[in-house]
């Protein structure tokens, strides 16, 4: 009981922001650094963890 009502606060309190889904595993997110890999990887971190290695992101999406 006591949790539901926080979790409600926590909700009223939070700003409001818009969420992306990812394509690959069709979770959504609203932070910024998953908006940041979403716009330029075109998938979230959890994917681009998994599927891409480091060198692979420096050569072709030319991010450092």
């Amino acid at each position: 009981m006591k949790y539901k009502k926080k979790v409600e606060a926590m909700r009223r309190t939070l700003p409001e922001s818009e969420e992306l889904e990812c394509p690959e595993c069709k979770l959504s997110f609203y932070d910024e650094f998953n908006m940041v890999c979403l716009t330029t990887l075109k998938m979230c971190l959890l994917c681009a963890n998994r599927k891409l290695d480091k060198q692979i992101i420096k050569e072709k999406y030319h991010v450092e």
